[in-house]
């Protein structure tokens, strides 16, 4: 028995041993490929033109922090394209920019962004130009006509139009589909102004629900409008005069003079190669990029070392990766353990943490603040660069920064709280299932679904969100410096435009990614113009977040399974059947877990 167990169990050994010798064979062998295409690179390599031009492609908006992929290269990020700028800036063989504009949207606080960066760009050498083109402005909003008035000339297609009619918000409430189904949304809200509740309990906006929506459309509107007057050198007024008139085909929108020159993408770049000079080259910004490098890359010989922690997604629980519902998701966990790496790093002189997030989960962004509160107790400062947005979960892991940026545009605040749950047990029985629950405790049924609260319950529930409220006002007053008379006044859930914000102190200034880094260098003590190396944190692996988007996309792929089994049913059909009225049509209506923030 034993010579028979030796034997199996050396024929498994050897087997290892082969596989791992191919293994070995194969990885050899890429290194050796590698390494052949690097050399004859290198020799190909004829060097950048002293003339060059860079192309940026900006339609459809960027993600805001870098995305590992497994398959492929992953788009350009917009911490890439800040930090691609900014060495372009300083380089004097880069003599244009050509910018591909028209489609999808742009982040507001984005678009106004590359307006500085393209002004440091300009500032950066004489005779620098921008030029954009465009196929259509066919996007919603005005973003991406924003970013073309931030050239020095507009292209346009011969059939194309300017769609720049202004700012649209549409809300799509639930609460006339759930009584279709019987479904009842029970949630608790801190306050009037936390609106996300709405979409499950209203049929229309309320008075402070579009309080606060106009407001918000407006001051991003009056911001973005100002910049565009005086890119294309109008009056303020001339020029949302124009806009209430749009759109524009293209004959229109050159005797309006939104555009200057009619043309395709190659005669846009043909006219960009002349500006430039003799032997002028077009290089996408992303190839230079990954040519050049960072401008704060300095890993060897530096006056100091910064942590940039990415801080974007939807908060939740646990670890970053990707969810089926809400696209990418910020882990507490994982940005948490990423801000004590960095205040463990004695190279690490401070922490500057880029926040784009609508909120989430209370529980994961306190969790995160706390990490950032003893990093600050370790002697690390803290500066925060808001994004697009930097609302609920995303503000509350902010507001106790040494320094907190944001652009005018940038969507804040929301210092508010919801929670709740959606009873379903009238639906499950409208569709022949009977639901039935068996609990030991007396509170067992508390988050069930299918049952109501009692009121000893429902005392619990609305003493966590007081609590969860009374935590939030209490560290802004604490962080921000105000009295929290005046923080409960500017809460109750209200979201503000950074040009709100900054009035109310729940900013201090405005300001991109680059001002946020040059304040977070001279707190940390690095002399102007010193080198910076900025290390971004958290290091997830393209695999780590492969196998993220698998798992989650799994559990989400056994609960719609669940579902539909659920609604397999002759009643449930029927009930379907209710919506070919034509109620429900040509739109998308999503259902997503109420959140704490």
């Amino acid at each position: 028995m034993f010579t028979f167990l030796s034997a199996v169990f050396g024929w498994i050994g050897r087997r290892f041993l082969n596989a791992f010798a191919v293994l070995g064979t194969l990885a050899a062998l890429v290194v050796i490929v590698f390494a052949g295409l690097a050399i004859i690179g290198a020799i190909a390599d004829k060097g950048l033109s002293n003339n060059t031009v860079l192309a940026l492609d900006a339609r459809g908006g960027f993600t805001d922090a870098p995305v590992p992929t497994v398959f492929g290269d992953a788009p350009m990020s917009f911490i890439d394209v800040i930090f691609a700028l900014k060495k372009a800036s300083a380089d004097p063989r880069v003599k244009g920019i050509i910018l591909r504009v028209g489609q999808g949207g742009i982040a507001g606080a984005h678009a106004q962004e590359l307006k500085q960066a393209f002004e440091a760009f300009r500032a950066g050498g004489q005779g620098r130009f921008i030029i954009a083109q465009a196929g259509s402005f066919s996007g919603p909003g005005i973003g991406q006509y924003y970013l073309a008035s931030l050239a020095d000339e507009i292209w346009l297609q011969r059939t194309s139009e300017v769609n720049a009619v202004g700012m649209l918000s549409t809300t799509v409430f639930l609460r006339g589909f759930f009584d279709k189904f019987l479904v009842r949304a029970d949630i608790g809200q801190r306050y009037e102004f936390k609106n996300a509740a709405n979409v499950y309990t209203e049929t229309d906006y309320t008075p402070a629900h579009r309080e606060a929506t106009t407001r918000l459309l407006q001051s991003i509107f009056d911001t973005l409008t100002v910049d565009i007057a005086a890119g294309r050198k109008m009056d303020v007024a001339a020029l949302r005069s124009l806009i209430d008139n749009a759109p524009y085909l293209t004959q229109g929108a050159l005797d309006a003079k939104l555009a200057d020159r009619i043309g395709f993408y190659d005669d846009a770049e043909k006219a960009a190669k002349d500006r430039a000079g003799d032997g002028a080259e077009v290089v996408a910004l992303a190839d230079y990029y990954a040519r050049e490098g960072s401008p704060y890359a300095n890993p060897n010989q530096n006056d100091g070392v910064i942590a940039l922690i990415a801080a974007e997604g939807a908060i939740v629980d646990g670890p970053s990766g990707e969810d089926f519902y809400n696209g990418r998701v910020m882990g507490g966990d994982t940005i948490a353990q990423a801000v004590r790496d960095a205040t463990a790093d004695p190279a690490v002189k401070a922490i500057l943490v880029r926040v784009n997030s609508p909120g989430g989960s209370a529980l994961a962004s306190d969790v995160m603040l706390d990490a950032l509160k003893k990093a600050q107790d370790k002697g690390k400062k803290v500066v925060v660069s808001m994004g697009p947005v930097a609302a609920s979960g995303g503000y509350w892991m902010s507001m106790q920064a040494d320094e907190i940026f944001a652009s005018p545009a940038t969507i804040t605040g929301s210092i508010g709280v919801l929670s709740g749950k959606v009873i379903l047990r009238d639906t499950y029985r409208l569709a022949g299932l009977n639901p039935v629950s068996i609990g030991i405790g007396a509170n067992a049924n508390i988050n069930s679904e299918f049952d109501d609260w009692t009121p000893e319950q429902r005392a619990k529930f609305e003493a966590s969100l007081d609590q969860i409220y009374e935590r939030f006002t209490s560290s802004v007053a604490e962080g921000r410096k105000i009295p929290v008379e005046t923080v409960r006044q500017i809460a109750r859930g209200r979201v503000w435009s950074g040009a709100d914000a900054i009035g109310l102190k729940l900013i201090d200034r405005f300001g991109g990614l680059s001002d946020a880094l040059d304040e977070t260098a001279r707190l940390a003590g690095i002399p102007s113009g010193g080198r910076i190396d900025v290390r971004i944190y958290p290091q997830v692996s393209a695999w780590d977040n492969f196998w993220s988007s698998l798992g989650r996309a799994a559990s989400t792929t056994q609960r719609l399974e669940a579902f539909v089994k659920a609604l397999d049913s002759d009643a449930a059909r029927a009930v379907l059947r209710l919506f070919d009225d034509g109620a429900v049509r040509d739109g998308e209506v999503r259902m997503e877990p109420a959140r704490l923030q």
